[in-house]
């Protein structure tokens, strides 16, 4: 490196390393969506084949199942980013007095999954996965990386997730059997965070095994 190379500090490299994280994510959603026009069009053309009696639906389903299988066998990355807009002007925040709850209900809101906002994640304080783009990201207690091991409260309230304003318990079953009587429902157990979605390096492989060797022919 030059010495007139300037070196840029730790906030300015991590704003740069969200801002090309950010595009390959874009630039998987559009490939997702791309996907989704694709199989569209395969199952338009399956119909087409069934209905001019190239295929039969039975040996349709029968190699759907086989290729469904194959494709359950490979973990698929999940990339998620709403748009609610500013969540400090939204009047649909939802108003629970936690504080009083939160030693009966164990903040259990706090190990949901879900993902953020663009203006959450431009704001750089919630911290997501980088495992799952844009999903919260959860501590191996199950619980979310801003929630107090030990009090259960929220370490950015000030600037929680939009999602988490407006997140209402009040007749969610997962929290409460009954709120009025501050009655919690019984306590699910939690899990880590979610396994990296990851595809396998070698996809032809996993697809499409290679066939079986022939038995050598007698002579």
């Amino acid at each position: 490196m030059s010495e007139h190379t300037p070196v840029p500090d730790d906030a300015a490299a991590r704003e740069e390393q969200e801002r090309g994280l950010r595009f390959s994510h874009i630039m998987m959603m559009v490939s997702q969506s791309q996907g989704n026009e694709a199989f569209a069009g395969i199952m338009a053309l399956v119909d087409l084949m069934v209905a001019k009696g190239q295929i039969t639906g039975e040996e349709f389903d029968e190699y759907r199942a086989r290729a469904k299988a194959q494709m359950e066998r490979i973990a698929q990355p999940r990339v998620r980013l709403a748009q609610l807009g500013d969540k400090y002007a939204d009047e649909k925040v939802a108003e629970i007095d936690c504080a009083s709850r939160i030693h009966l209900c164990q903040a259990r809101c706090c190990s949901f999954q879900f993902y953020l906002t663009l203006q959450d994640v431009e704001e750089g304080v919630a911290r997501w996965d980088y495992g799952h783009p844009y999903w919260i990201k959860h501590e191996q207690d199950g619980y979310c990386t801003h929630c107090d091991p030990q009090s259960r409260a929220r370490a950015i309230h000030a600037q929680r997730p939009h999602v988490c304003r407006l997140y209402d318990c009040r007749n969610d079953p997962r929290v409460w059997s009954d709120f009025e009587a501050r009655i919690p429902a019984p306590m699910p157990p939690l899990s880590g965070p979610m396994s990296v979605a990851l595809a396998e390096p070698d996809l032809a492989s996993s697809l499409f095994p290679p066939p079986k060797a022939e038995p050598p022919s007698e002579s």
